[in-house]
This record gives C-alpha cells, sequence and structure tokens, in this order.
C-alpha cells in the first residue's frame, strides 16, 4: 500500500495490471483525473471510491518552467479551472493541468511535457508583425499524439491550422501558416473605405465584447486576432475584406450623393462575383430601399453609415414625395426608418412585411408603405365605399401583381393567399377579400336548413355554428369568420356550411350523403347514440347519422378480437335467446342501430359504433377489406410466444437485464430465513426459477419473467412496450414504488407513461377472486370509488363489472390498479402465519364489541367494508397498507443505483444495497440520526455501518456543490497483479 496521494484523500494501491472481460469483450477504464487515457499496465488506484491513476501520472512533477510561459512557473492543479482551455491546442481542460494563476495560462499535460517543448527544441524568429514576442517554429505533431482544437485558426488567412507546420506565440494566442507567415503585410495601410485615417495592423485582446467588420459584419474571431484597425473611429477591417483585389486597386465606381442615401458620403459598387469568390458575403443585410436580402446580388455600400441598396434599386429615381389612392388624405414622404430595435420596426400597410429602412410615409396618420409597394402598385386603384362584406371602411380593388410584390396576407373569407390573384383590400384593418370569394358572397340567402326566414350576412357573431358546432368568429385570423345569421331563430350557419361542397362520400355509406339542420333531437342510424342540430341524411336509404360518424371506417382490426375484422352494419339480426353486448363498454347494443360486428358468421363479438369513434383509432386499425385476414398477427405473437416459452424453458439463457447467463435452479432457495424474490416482479418465488451462478450478482428471475423481452404488445400502447430493468421507479397506475421490470408505452394523447410490470400484465378484462362472478373491465373514464381501499379513483379510471348496468349488486363494484394488484397472500414481521387478503367482514352478522374491527399491527380501527389481510388461525386482522408497508415491492437485498448527481448516497462511494432491520438494535440514518425500522439503504460491506431511509437517500442536496457523478452502474471487474488479486464489487446486474 502506498501512502495517500496529494490529490486523493484515501491510500492508494498498486497494480501491475488491468483485466476485465464480460462474454469475450475487453472492458477497460480511464485515468480519473490525470490525462484521461485509458489504463492498461501500472496504474494506483482506490477501491472503494473508483479512482484510477497511470503511474506516469503519480510521478509529474508539481512545478515546471516551460519556454512557452518563462515569466512565471506552471503549477500541477488536479483539476482544471472552470471553462478553460489549453493556450496551446485550443483544447478544453480536464484533469490535470499546469496553470499559472498570474497570468491566467494553461497548458494540458499532454502539450505541457513534450519534451521538444520542455527543452525548447524548436527555432524561434523574430518577425514584423508581431514584436512583442518571438513567434516558435513548431513541426506537425500529429505522430505524437497532439491534435489542435478546430478553433485554431490562421490569423492572416482565416484557414484552420489542422496539423500543419505553423509559428505561433503561444502567450499571445496567435497562429500563423508557414506559407502566411512569409507574406509580406504591411502595418498600415490607407483603405478607400475609410479615407480620414491610417488603419493599423491591430492583434485582438480580449476585452468582454465583440469586435465586427465594417464590411462583412462578421465578428473578428478571438484568439484569430489579426485586423486593421482605425482607433479614432473604430473602424474595422478583416484582413480577408481589407485586401480583396476590387480594393487593393480601387477599380471600383462610386455614386456621389444619392439621392436614397441622405448623408454625405459615397457609395462604392460592390459586385456580387466579388464577395461570392472570397466567401464574405453578407448574410444578414438587407436593401434600404426594398427591404430584400443582399445575398447573391450587387449592391452600393456605404462604410461609414452601414448603408446598402441594390444596384436594381439604385437604378430607380424614388420622388421624395408621392401621392397614392392607398392613403389620399395626406401625401407620403420617402424617410429613413429610425426604429429602435428589430422588435418594434412598422410594417408596409399593404404588403404587412417589416420595413427595414425607407419607406413612404405620412407623419400624421402613422401610414407608411414599403417603396416598392408603392411605386409598383397603380396609383389609380378603383374603390368600393361601402361594400356589403365591409362596411366600416372601403376596399380598394388590386389587379393581379407581379412576382416582384410580396404580400403576407390571405383572404378573410378563405385560408387562401393573396398572392398571384386579384383581391379586395382593405387597408385600415387588414381585411382582404379575393375576387372570386366576392361574387360567391351574398347579403341575404335562403338556405334549407332554416326555410323559416331568410339568413343575413354577418361578419363577427360570437355564437356556434349550428351544423358543425365550431365557434364563428372567434379571433381575426380564422377563416371561419363570416357566416349567415338569423336573429329572432337565433341560427348560426357558417358560409361554408351552406355551400354544396360540403355535401359529402361516407365510407360507411354507399350514396351520398346530405346536410340536414333541424333542432329536434334524432337518433343516429351510424352509432345509436343521440344527436340534435346537424345531421346528414340519406334520401335513398331514410337514414340520419352524426356529422362525425361520415368518417367511421368500413373494416377493422381490433386488437382484443384478433380472429376476424369487424365491419360496420346498420342492423343486427335479432335473437330471442341472447342480447347483443358491446364488448368495449359492455352495454346494450340495441340491434336496430349501427354498430361493428365481426364478420365471421359464428362469432357473436359486437362493438357500438360511438365506442369505436371515442376510442380514436388506439384499439382499431382501418383496413380497406374483409378479406385481410387478421390470424397473421396472432400467429406471429403466438410464434414468438412459443419461441419465448422454448428459450426459457431450457437449463441457461442470457436475459437482457443481466451482463451474465441465467441458470435454471431447480431447489428451492432460502435466503434470510423467506424465501428468494424475484428481481423482476419483486413477489416470492415459489417454484424453479433462473439465477445467476455468480456468487456477487443474487439476481433471480421467476419462468414468467425470464419470458419478458425487450418489447412486448400491450393493447392499451399506441406501439410496442418498451422493457427496462430499475433499482426503484413510481408505478403511474398503482402509484406503488417498485423495483424491477418498467414497462413504458405510449397512451392515446402521445405521452409516454411508465408502469410496473403486474400493471402492464393486467389485460382488457380480467378477473379477481373478490368478484369472481363476473369478468371485470377497464373504463378509463370511471370516477367513484374503489370497492376495495374506497379512495376514488384517479385520471387512470379504473375495472369495473361487465354486468354493472344490469345486475343491482355490480352497479358500484370498481377496483383501481391498486388494489388489483394487490398479492392474495402477503407476510408480516410481527407475524409468523400467512395472511390473506380478506373482501367480507367476518363479523358483519354479530352484533357484539365493535372493537373487533381493529387492525392489529396500527391498533386502529379499520372500515369494515373494505378490504383487509386476515390470519383465521390467529383471529388477526390488519390494514393492507399496515401488512404490505410503503415499499412492498423492492427487493432487500438488491442493488440500489441512484441516478441524481446531487443525491445523498453520491457522497458514499462504496455500493449500496437495500435493506430492511428485523431486529433491534437499528441501524442509524447517518442524514436525520432516526433509526432505519422500514426500507433503508445499507452499504454492502458489513463493517461499513453507513445507512440511509429510502426517502432521506432520494431526497437531492441543493446545498451541496456540483461535482462529477459517479458511474451508476459498473460490472465486477478483476484488478491483478503477480502476487495479489483483488475484485471490486459494483452493480451486480445491468440497469437497462
Amino acid at each position: 500500500m502506498e501512502p495517500k496521494y496529494f490529490l486523493h484523500e484515501h491510500p492508494l494501491h498498486f497494480f501491475e495490471e488491468w483485466s476485465y472481460n464480460v462474454h469475450g469483450e475487453t472492458r477497460g477504464v480511464n485515468c480519473s483525473s490525470g490525462c484521461g487515457q485509458p489504463i492498461s499496465a501500472q496504474f494506483y488506484a482506490c477501491i472503494d471510491c473508483e479512482f484510477f491513476l497511470h503511474k506516469s501520472c503519480s510521478e509529474l512533477q508539481l512545478n515546471i518552467t516551460h519556454p512557452f510561459h518563462d515569466n512565471h512557473p506552471l503549477t500541477l492543479l488536479a483539476r482544471a479551472p472552470y471553462w478553460s482551455f489549453c493556450c496551446f491546442c485550443g483544447r478544453s481542460l480536464k484533469g490535470f493541468v499546469y496553470h499559472c494563476s498570474s497570468c491566467k495560462f494553461d497548458l494540458d499535460i499532454k502539450c505541457a511535457l513534450l519534451p521538444e517543448f520542455l527543452n525548447g527544441d524548436f527555432p524561434k524568429v523574430d518577425h514584423h508583425i508581431h514584436v512583442e514576442h518571438p513567434l516558435s517554429f513548431i513541426e506537425n505533431l500529429s505522430h505524437r499524439g497532439v491534435e489542435l482544437a478546430s478553433s485554431r485558426y490562421c490569423s492572416v488567412c482565416l484557414e484552420q491550422l489542422s496539423n500543419a507546420s505553423f509559428y505561433t506565440c503561444v502567450v499571445c494566442n496567435l497562429f500563423l501558416h508557414k506559407s502566411c507567415s512569409e507574406t509580406e503585410l504591411p502595418l498600415n495601410i490607407d483603405h478607400p473605405f475609410h479615407e480620414k485615417h491610417t488603419l493599423t495592423l491591430t492583434l485582438l485582446k480580449w476585452v468582454g465584447e465583440f469586435v465586427f467588420c465594417q464590411f462583412c459584419d462578421y465578428n473578428i474571431r478571438y484568439p484569430v486576432g489579426l485586423f486593421y484597425h482605425c482607433s479614432s473611429c473604430r473602424f474595422n477591417l478583416h484582413m480577408r475584406c481589407a485586401f480583396l483585389p476590387q480594393f487593393v486597386t480601387e477599380n471600383f465606381p462610386k455614386r456621389d450623393h444619392h439621392f436614397s442615401h441622405v448623408d454625405e458620403h459615397p457609395l462604392f459598387f460592390i459586385q456580387k462575383d466579388l464577395i461570392s469568390s472570397n466567401k464574405v458575403e453578407r448574410l444578414y443585410s438587407y436593401c434600404f430601399v426594398c427591404s430584400e436580402s443582399l445575398l447573391g446580388n450587387s449592391f452600393y455600400y456605404c462604410p461609414e453609415c452601414q448603408f446598402f441598396l441594390h444596384k436594381s434599386c439604385a437604378l430607380e429615381e424614388l420622388p421624395l414625395e408621392i401621392n397614392h389612392s392607398l392613403h389620399d388624405k395626406h401625401a407620403l414622404t420617402l424617410i429613413k426608418s429610425r426604429s429602435p430595435g428589430w422588435w418594434n420596426r412598422p410594417a408596409c400597410k399593404f404588403c404587412h412585411y417589416f420595413i427595414n429602412a425607407y419607406s413612404y410615409s405620412c407623419s400624421s396618420c402613422e401610414f407608411q408603405l414599403h417603396p416598392r409597394c408603392a411605386l409598383l402598385i397603380p396609383k389609380d386603384l378603383p374603390k368600393h365605399d361601402h361594400h356589403f362584406s365591409h362596411v366600416e371602411h372601403p376596399l380598394v380593388f388590386v389587379q393581379m401583381l407581379s412576382n416582384e410584390v410580396k404580400i403576407n396576407s390571405s383572404c378573410s373569407v378563405c385560408p387562401k393567399p393573396l398572392l398571384g390573384t386579384s383581391f379586395y383590400d382593405c387597408i385600415d384593418c387588414g381585411f382582404c377579400l379575393h375576387e372570386e370569394c366576392e361574387a360567391e358572397l351574398r347579403p341575404q340567402i335562403e338556405h334549407v336548413a332554416h326555410p323559416q326566414h331568410p339568413l343575413t350576412l354577418v361578419f363577427s357573431a360570437k355564437n356556434t355554428c349550428n351544423f358543425c358546432q365550431d365557434l364563428i368568429g372567434r379571433a381575426q385570423s380564422d377563416v371561419k369568420k363570416f357566416g349567415y345569421e338569423c336573429l329572432p331563430c337565433d341560427f348560426y350557419i357558417h358560409r361554408e356550411c351552406t355551400l354544396p361542397k360540403f355535401f359529402q362520400k361516407s365510407k360507411i355509406h354507399d350514396h351520398q350523403l346530405s346536410p340536414f339542420i333541424r333542432k329536434n333531437s334524432f337518433k343516429c342510424d351510424a352509432c345509436g347514440a343521440e344527436g340534435d342540430g346537424a345531421r346528414y341524411v340519406c334520401s335513398t336509404c331514410s337514414i340520419m347519422i352524426h356529422k362525425d360518424c361520415i368518417f367511421l371506417p368500413k373494416f377493422i382490426k381490433f386488437k382484443l378480437h384478433n380472429h376476424h375484422i369487424l365491419r360496420h352494419k346498420y342492423s343486427l339480426p335479432q335473437k330471442e335467446v341472447e342480447k347483443w353486448t358491446c364488448k368495449f363498454c359492455f352495454k346494450k347494443v340495441l340491434a336496430e342501430y349501427g354498430s361493428y360486428k365481426c364478420s365471421h358468421s359464428d362469432c357473436n363479438y359486437v362493438l357500438h359504433g360511438s365506442c369505436v369513434k371515442r376510442d380514436e383509432g388506439r384499439l382499431y386499425i382501418e383496413v380497406e377489406s374483409e378479406n385481410e385476414e387478421s390470424d397473421e398477427a396472432s400467429s406471429s405473437s403466438s410464434s414468438s410466444c412459443d419461441e419465448a416459452s422454448s428459450s426459457s424453458s431450457s437449463d441457461k439463457i442470457d436475459h437482457f437485464s443481466h451482463w451474465h447467463e441465467l441458470v435454471l435452479d431447480n431447489e428451492e432457495i432460502i435466503a434470510n430465513g423467506d424465501k428468494k424474490c424475484c428481481n423482476g416482479c419483486a413477489l416470492p418465488i415459489l417454484e424453479a426459477a433462473y439465477s445467476c451462478p455468480q456468487p456477487e450478482c443474487n439476481l433471480s428471475l421467476c419462468k414468467a419473467c425470464a419470458q419478458i423481452g425487450e418489447d412486448k404488445p400491450h393493447w392499451a400502447s399506441r406501439g410496442p412496450v418498451r422493457v427496462t430493468m430499475e433499482s426503484h421507479f413510481e408505478c403511474r397506475f398503482c402509484e406503488y414504488v417498485r423495483s424491477g421490470f418498467r414497462s413504458i408505452w405510449r397512451g392515446v394523447d402521445g405521452k409516454e407513461r411508465e408502469i410496473c410490470h403486474r400493471c402492464s400484465e393486467i389485460d382488457f378484462t380480467t378477473q379477481h377472486e373478490a368478484h369472481a362472478q363476473h369478468f371485470l373491465f377497464c373504463d378509463e373514464n370511471h370516477k367513484g370509488p374503489c370497492s376495495g381501499c374506497g379512495k376514488e379513483m384517479d385520471k387512470y379510471g379504473g375495472y369495473k363489472c361487465t354486468l354493472a348496468e344490469e345486475e343491482k349488486n355490480c352497479k358500484s363494484f370498481a377496483l383501481d390498479y391498486r388494489c388489483l394488484t394487490r398479492p392474495l397472500t402477503a407476510k408480516h414481521r410481527f407475524h409468523h402465519h400467512p395472511l390473506k387478503l380478506t373482501y367480507e367482514d367476518p363479523y358483519k352478522d354479530d352484533d357484539g364489541d365493535p372493537f373487533q374491527h381493529m387492525c392489529e399491527i396500527c391498533e386502529d380501527r379499520r372500515d369494515p367494508k373494505l378490504w383487509f389481510y386476515r390470519c383465521d388461525e390467529c383471529d388477526f386482522d390488519a390494514h393492507p397498507d399496515c401488512v404490505l408497508g410503503k415499499y412492498p415491492f423492492i427487493k432487500r437485498g438488491s442493488i440500489y443505483d441512484f441516478d441524481d448527481y446531487n443525491s445523498r448516497c453520491d457522497s458514499h462511494k462504496r455500493l449500496l444495497i437495500y435493506f430492511q432491520s428485523e431486529k433491534y438494535p437499528y441501524l442509524k440514518c447517518s442524514y436525520c440520526g432516526r433509526p432505519c425500522k422500514d426500507l433503508s439503504i445499507k452499504c454492502a460491506h458489513s463493517e461499513c455501518n453507513f445507512a440511509l431511509h429510502f426517502k432521506c437517500g432520494n431526497e437531492s442536496l441543493s446545498e451541496r456543490p456540483w461535482q462529477w457523478r459517479r458511474p451508476a452502474t459498473v460490472c465486477v471487474a478483476k484488478i491483478r497483479e503477480p502476487q495479489t488479486k483483488l475484485v471490486i464489487l459494483h452493480s451486480m446486474f445491468l440497469i437497462a
């Protein structure tokens, strides 16, 4: 054993070799705090803390003098400062680092300890562009295992350095390609973009803000650094932008005092070929006249004002003042927008796009138009002063516009855009109307839906449509703003509902269906449910169906009936002996109304049409015809089950929940005085089971759990159910905190839910011995008390009797998932006999002592109408929660796996297991100090007294400082040295 290392609190053991194989695959670990590289030989380790350290990393010098930073020595730190990077290679730092606190200079150990760097075996040269320090010449380092980060750029050409040879000043973060260092760069230049002052070659120093190039508008990258700068005007140019060929030769035209640029500066003409070929194109700049992007266009540019103008827009002689029919009250003046920011930019009144620069504006009315909209739209547009569809303001008629004018609006009647059409427009409120929509509108109509009175056109009626039941005029953006009303009769209908094209063709009916509206109620012939108001009728067949029933499928495959296809029928054959019952809600099906029946003549499986409609495609899929057999799915599922059963019938299996091979154990194993528990369902194993032969694993699976795969079908899920093995989780149905298999499935709403294995095994219909005379079926919408515990059903509903509507005694019988999955027998540590779940009170006929209804564990009164556990031999009764405890389905002795890096368990570096004290003295919680009587977490080492209540161990500690999370799952690892073999015990089975 070695003495304590200065970086770790515990003594470290020295080992010669690392070896760890799982199923023939080699597993490894990395150096914990040093170089971070994999460990293969000669290393130190702390077994308790999973701390590993190369022997070479443990021998590093604490202080070194490095030629890259020779003014101060560098000190070795165990962990790099937060958000720090190596000053040479540019990569983020983790683990050991050599650091200078005075200069904030850092080097990772790989860069710092290269022999040629430490010895200074590299040439140094003086360069005219950097006179503060000499530049070091670095050869290609890829063969030495040092790779530069992608953020390392050449300061001249702005290209990545990669692993080429280069010159550098590490202190100033200056890097130059070898070829670029030979380029003659003037220290001062006169540039036509800034004729007032000379620009000086400057190395960028980080000052807490970004520096942007005046031409390309990109920030000058730190630590790239070199740019031309005028300190008086804060004018900056990239190296690449400063030496563009056209700028150097001054071979570009100018336009002095353009009418659209009121400032006294010339405009430089920039060709699109020049900027695109040199990769300096301005991606986020816009023309100040048309507000369109400059991308891929030639333009005029004023570097002093950052003013841009398309070449095509510069050729247009824009008048400074115009009169336009869109605003005939006042003249419009060409002005430059002075908006303080993008969030407060004005919009053009015609096209509704934001105005970025110049606009024609009326200061009195706050009216603005894009210059392009003002010039391309005719100045004399015809007007409709009082159009019946919009009496508040006059409408102007706009002929079909050219592609040069874009408009960001759609028709107020239909959802189609206005672009490429002729339309009516209200400039004041944004009301728009297609020409063809205006031709179809009528101020007053007569309709068969309401023949008593004519219907009047309305724009903003706040009522629902009597046909489709949607709200009229919910918002300005709603396309159903138009409707027709009859005020005396309180009748409203959408315009779309009055059109002949609204007539529908249904999948469940061969004839065309016509809309029909009456306020009287009716019974739908397709589903048998009540309805009122709107309906669809077939004059040929004399049927009436709901509006939403026209979309019902004709043939379906139902998950709960895999034998045959179900077909929609408008009537069922009358049967005197047997009543038709829906297999979904188990209510009576009226034979004279529509339903879904199995296509096989001998099968009486039937569903309400309303139940299929309510299911929303969760339990069924639509098929084209009844010739598509569904036996394939059942046969494939049965074959998969046969394969699973055949695989589980062997003596050895590979299961997804564990690393090692599981072996069938035919002997009943007794552990800690109790029968062995299954790691999958956490229930006692009463017969032969599969166990891991490794003595340190302690994993067992009953035969039923051994057949479970990583995914399986489930009647309530829209896709396959994923199965994982968890240390602990809370089931969303029964609300028990469990360990073992967790099923994750997706509901109708698209949200994923995690449930325990026992809840996932319950079918849509099931039986329970508390109500053995009838089946129970799942009713997700059921509200009411549970017959077992008396608690109200939550949002997931529960199971109720299939004959609840017919049998008086069954009307109120319903069970929630918690009671439905309670074990029928249980044991308690204070009672030596098994306790049986009892549903009827044995003292109900006895008018004797009321204290007979007592719980023997908590000594409190129990409700005689609710379930309880009982031992008839000892006359022992107890509440179910008192017998089972708070965490009955977590296997004692299994591994506790925490996934919160801020957990209190993270402070203890050893393996933790679930534990429950059976006798006094109890272990005391290391956090709250109280005795651990119920489920607890303790250290797996017998000599260690570390223990936590389960609740204390799962509470996060916000006051603890952030730290790296310990790996949650590490399997058995073996460390070898010539004379000693130590075994590190970690999590015994994979947490999927």
